[in-house]
């Protein structure tokens, strides 16, 4: 930890670990300015340097991978694009919206109904309406109108300070009923967060709640939206937009080190350096405690929330497996996937050449099993899940299959740990940190990503004027 009262040296900022060595052979330019450096070009970081930019101050973007976008980048079926991770708009998505609209893509914007269901004991049960619930033949009628009205309860309840702390573990069944819970909500909880399951807190889960119950306003199914080539091409546009503003994106370009100097942030990555006065950095906090040396509260905070990582398999089916959008699964596979997602049962097969679409999804420990599994595997797994679905399925309706992985996908929300109270300044002169686990309770999302960048990039523009306005006074 730095002293109090002057700027830490570079030994004291420097991390003492470097994701990528520095390109041998290559000849060092001379260092670049910038305002601000941004590192990561996910939604919230091309987010945070749109913010940035139209405050009139000079923007450089490093992003890892080799293309923008993070978890809504885009992969491609018979040459139409679509997520390599399944994404849809709900109705209260306003940054998402707005972003369209101002990009000029509100043309290829649609809302749609789409349907859900649960799998339990190898039979799926719609689950759209009161009347679904009715019929939900797994619980008894006390049971199925105690889980009923659990939606009502939770979110009365989850506003309470006291239910702030709750484990989801404890208040689950007092207010769902217990063999509710156990029917519904802990399958779907464990297949998410694991042996962590019991101890997420409960806010989380009401967040959830009525984030569904606001999609399910004014008819049966989930009133959703989606962009035609999907949500990827908002990050492709956005991008664009940037480079047009005079912002460099450099992809595919890992940072190899970030240090302070002078009162500056001196960035290294793919042979160049680039100085800034403040850095945003828009990844986990794993990502940031390996580049740079934090305070010992921010590091204990970020150290605090466990990460689950996702793989994803997204099937090309020659012919539908059912008639629903998103089926939860009461009944678990060998491989733990939480829900069969038929893309194609929400937007149309045609655009895709007539291949239906099913995302395969999976939340692991990176150690584990699955985390590792290649695609044919992970389908073995869930092949009895999906004969369960319909019983006509044979792998030979396969046509081709995509695999995604993401180590930091999933921030676990734990009761009583440190997510609801992370602060974007890290404590660290000039250094910001934007992460999944900064939008607690939510669970993440384009138009909350999007949100987040903006709140980062008004949190390091404050803290520029402020560090300007000091700055001039000191040499008056």
């Amino acid at each position: 930890m730095h002293h109090a009262g002057r700027d830490p040296t570079a030994d004291e900022v420097s991390g003492t670990r470097s994701r990528r060595a520095a390109t041998p052979g290559l000849t060092r330019r001379p260092a670049e300015l910038a305002d601000v450096i941004v590192v990561g070009g996910g939604m919230t970081g091309l987010a945070a340097a749109d913010a940035l930019v139209a405050q009139g101050l000079g923007v450089q973007v490093v992003e890892t991978a080799p293309a923008v976008g993070g978890l809504a980048r885009s992969i491609s079926v018979e040459g139409e694009s679509i997520e390599a991770y399944y994404h849809h708009a709900f109705p209260q998505d306003r940054e998402l919206r707005d972003l369209i609209d101002r990009l000029g893509l509100a043309d290829r914007f649609e809302w749609r109904r789409a349907s859900t269901a649960v799998l339990d004991s190898g039979r799926v049960y719609p689950f759209d309406s009161p009347m679904d619930l009715l019929r939900f033949a797994p619980l008894s009628l006390p049971a199925r109108i105690r889980l009923g009205m659990g939606a009502a309860v939770a979110i009365v309840h989850g506003r309470s300070r006291r239910a702030a702390g709750m484990r989801v573990g404890e208040a689950g069944p007092l207010w769902f009923g217990r063999s509710g819970y156990d029917a519904l909500w802990r399958p779907l909880l464990e297949g998410k967060f694991g042996s962590m399951a019991p101890d997420v807190a409960a806010a989380w889960l009401v967040a959830r709640i009525r984030q569904r119950a606001q999609a399910r306003k004014g008819g049966k199914g989930d009133r959703l939206g989606y962009l035609q080539g999907g949500f990827g091409v908002v990050a492709e546009h956005l991008a664009e937009d940037l480079a047009r503003s005079g912002v460099n994106i450099a992809c595919g370009a890992p940072v190899d080190s970030l240090t302070r100097e002078g009162g500056r942030w001196r960035a290294r990555f793919d042979g160049r350096e680039v100085i800034g006065r403040a850095v945003v950095v828009a990844a986990s906090g794993d990502v940031l405690s390996n580049l740079v040396r934090l305070p010992e509260d921010y590091r204990r905070a970020i150290e605090g929330i466990p990460y689950r990582a996702v793989v994803c398999v997204l099937l090309e089916l020659d012919r539908p497996l059912s008639r629903h959008y998103w089926i939860n699964l009461a009944q678990r596979s060998d491989l733990a996937c939480v829900a069969v997602i038929e893309h194609t049962n929400f937007i149309p097969a045609e655009r895709y050449g007539g291949r239906h679409l099913v995302y395969l999804t999976h939340y692991v420990e990176p150690e584990g099993r699955a985390w590792n599994a290649e695609a044919d595997e992970i389908v073995g797994a869930v092949e009895e899940i999906l004969r369960a679905i319909n019983g006509r399925f044979e792998r030979s309706w396969i046509v081709a299959t995509h695999i995604s992985r993401d180590r930091w996908a999933q921030p676990v929300p734990l009761a009583g740990g440190p997510m609801p109270g992370l602060p974007l300044a890290t404590g660290l002169p000039g250094l910001f940190h934007a992460s999944l686990a900064h939008i607690y309770p939510d669970d993440r999302g384009v138009s909350l990503a999007l949100g987040l960048g903006r709140r980062v990039a008004a949190t390091a523009t404050a803290w520029l004027a402020e560090a300007e306005l000091t700055e001039s006074e000191d040499r008056v």
